[in-house]
């Protein structure tokens, strides 16, 4: 005897859908190499990715979220055209959550995580609804793109501290040299200082250590 399908929910309920994490993963895979392909409006470094403008209705979510996140970046000083990946990663991702936490609104308009289901015996369960286990997994990856850019108040905190501690230093975050000033002078060696030296020199001398 053949054994019946389970329900179609059921199957859902089950975890991850892979027919669904393989689309996702395209999807986001399609959306970051679009935004690392050559920009043509030199003046614009971070026009829209042309796979979101392609659909725009369907990535309204992470088209807006690009907009106000380019402005951020752009506002800390942090918007760099090789940056673009990493940024159309995350609204890809911010869009595919915001989808899912749609359709648990819909099919649970009540409120709650599960959903009823009846299994190929005829016999009724309560799974969790497989949108709360993908709202798991990528908002994980959401949050470390958030504390990579400097999106939340700590990890901002951070960046601005190493930022301020570069500028110090007469070098940009990436390197090179700040705006109006001048390489930092040679020492008797002819070699530039190091900036982890001039740190530990702030160190105060250990406990117990006596100085002759």
């Amino acid at each position: 005897m053949a054994r019946r399908k389970d329900d179609p929910r059921e199957q859902a309920a089950k975890g991850y859908p892979r027919r669904r994490k393989k689309q996702t993963d395209a999807e986001i895979a399609a959306a970051v190499a679009s935004a690392e392909q050559p920009v043509a409006a030199k003046d614009d470094p971070f026009a829209l990715p042309a796979f979101f403008s392609i659909a725009p209705k369907h990535w309204a979510a992470a088209i807006k979220m690009w907009a106000e996140l380019s402005d951020v970046l752009r506002a800390s000083g942090r918007r760099r055209p090789g940056y673009r990946g990493a940024l159309a990663r995350y609204c890809a991702l911010f869009q595919k959550y915001v989808e899912a936490l749609d359709q648990l609104r819909r099919d649970l308009p009540k409120g709650g995580v599960s959903v009823k289901v009846t299994k190929g015996d005829g016999n009724t369960v309560y799974r969790t609804h497989p949108s709360v286990d993908f709202m798991s997994k990528v908002g994980v990856e959401l949050r470390l793109l958030e504390h990579e850019f400097g999106f939340t108040p700590r990890s901002d905190s951070d960046l601005i501290r190493v930022e301020s501690f570069n500028a110090g230093q007469g070098r940009l975050p990436l390197g090179g040299q700040a705006p109006g000033q001048s390489a930092p002078a040679d020492d008797a060696g002819g070699e530039s200082p190091d900036p982890a030296d001039l740190m530990s020199a702030t160190d105060s001398v250990p406990p117990g250590t006596h100085i002759q």
